[in-house]
């Protein structure tokens, strides 16, 4: 069996489990000019579960905004022209390799652990 089909069976066990043992237990729910009475605790929680998803739905919906980077255009290949009479910076030199720290040995190329 597929074990994303075993695990939905497991999550579902373990909701109805749940479910069954909480149908006694009873709240009121109030809105602001309605209060609804005996409403199951399951049916609370199930409906605020509901509503987060709506409203994580819609916010995903929502246009992202997007700036431009410097460089992203593709003619360029990542280079800005500069003001006429000014010279580009000096690109700085690469440090140096850093050795291994002592204690720890360096692997040889070949092997694998």
């Amino acid at each position: 069996m597929p074990w994303k089909l075993l695990a939905f069976i497991a999550v579902m066990a373990v909701v109805l489990v749940f479910v069954g043992f909480n149908l006694d237990n009873r709240c009121d729910v109030s809105l602001v000019f309605f209060n609804f009475t005996g409403v199951p605790v399951v049916l609370t929680i199930l409906g605020s579960f509901v509503l987060g998803l709506l409203a994580a739905f819609f916010l995903t919906l929502r246009p992202v905004k997007r700036t431009a980077r410097v460089g992203a255009d593709r003619g360029s290949a990542g280079t800005t022209a500069l003001p006429a009479g000014d010279a580009a910076p000096a690109p700085e030199p690469a440090a140096p390799a850093d050795p291994a720290p002592s204690g720890v040995r360096a692997r040889k190329p070949g092997k694998r652990r």
